[in-house]
């Protein structure tokens, strides 16, 4: 028995070796690793509880092989995980910048409900210096709805410095910008999308680019078959569409975060990347855009798990904030709150 014991951790350590470094294989050469990288929380969730099994049995030569995988696993994982109990003390003799991002879904305008868009009100409530958001068109029509009008006013007051989204995304600032112009800010009939603006924020200017990289494109018939196990007929034809369309979305992710990394080397300066990634941390998107100077809020100042995107049972962190140079994160929050999809991700900087 203890050989079997010894055996099966073997293999769950490969497993979890391979899904926290499959996001440094590149999609469009191997797929599996990024689906991996994909399915690493998951797979954490598996191990630690053959690590139960294995204290309780006594099996300890095993355990220490999993003991061991955690600890290797552990520069990915914390970027999933960290474990950050105390906030970082402020310094009050630096200038404090309050930021945020959201998908807001083109604040649920479809919606008939008496109550106001939450979005809006929870945008409002937090009261963050800079706001930017993905899916963020506001129609017409939905304008001039009695019910959203004061909630729009009050929004333009207090932001008045603001690109409403063209195509998918925008920016809410206290501050003046200048909108930046590069060949790298891109959109694509694929939905995705890249703007940046240097803000005159407090501390000096500031790049702040807000992303929005292309959905995998899953049908509510191929995410019931992630959802759920007990799959009705046709499943094997559902698991191809649903490999198809993995796989082609993480080589379009690797497109594009080329196309983000090339505009954050041309870069100078302080710079703040938020947005949707699609992708979670650990991903090869994800790695390509951070590179070897973006650093991630979340992890640097978060504690336990945290999911982004809400819908389908699929519980993934897909939104991130990102940054580099003369700015400190002193806390960020995933808050579940608004009525989209995706959570909003708030955090605190001194620079």
């Amino acid at each position: 028995m203890k050989y079997i014991f010894r055996l099966v951790a073997i293999i769950a350590a490969f497993v979890l070796l391979f899904a926290a470094y499959g996001g440094r294989v590149d999609p469009a050469i191997w797929s599996l690793p990024s689906l991996a990288s994909l399915a690493l929380p998951a797979v954490a969730l598996v191990v630690l509880a053959l690590l139960a099994v294995l204290a309780l049995f006594r099996q300890w030569r095993a355990a220490v092989i999993l003991v061991g995988a955690l600890l290797l696993a552990w520069p990915t994982l914390r970027l999933i995980q960290p474990i950050h109990l105390v906030d970082p003390k402020a310094d009050t003799s630096k200038q404090q910048l309050k930021v945020m991002t959201m998908n807001v879904t083109e604040f649920n305008w479809q919606e008939t409900t008496a109550e106001p868009s939450k979005n809006m009100r929870y945008i409002l409530d937090v009261d963050a210096d800079v706001v930017v958001i993905q899916e963020g068109l506001v129609y017409f029509s939905y304008e001039q709805q009695e019910r959203i009008k004061p909630l729009l006013d009050e929004l333009y007051r207090k932001y008045p410095y603001r690109k409403k989204p063209f195509f998918d995304v925008g920016i809410l600032s206290k501050y003046p910008y200048t909108e930046v112009e590069s060949p790298e800010l891109a959109q694509d009939s694929l939905g995705y999308f890249i703007k940046a603006w240097d803000v005159d924020a407090p501390g000096g200017e500031l790049r702040v680019v807000s992303m929005h990289l292309s959905s995998l494109r899953l049908n509510s018939n191929e995410r019931g078959v992630i959802e759920s196990i007990n799959m009705p007929s046709g499943r094997k034809r559902r698991i191809k569409s649903v490999a198809r369309k993995l796989d082609n979305g993480f080589i379009s992710h690797a497109r594009q975060a080329r196309a983000m990394r090339k505009l954050l080397d041309d870069t100078p300066g302080d710079v703040l990347v938020m947005g949707d990634l699609n992708d979670t941390p650990g991903s090869f998107a994800y790695r390509i855009v951070s590179g070897d100077d973006m650093r991630d809020a979340w992890a640097e100042t978060g504690s336990g798990p945290a999911y982004t995107f809400n819908a389908n049972h699929l519980y993934v962190k897909i939104d991130h904030i990102l940054y580099r140079g003369n700015l400190k994160p002193l806390w960020c929050r995933c808050e579940k709150a608004g009525e989209s999809d995706h959570y909003p991700l708030v955090a605190l900087f001194e620079r």
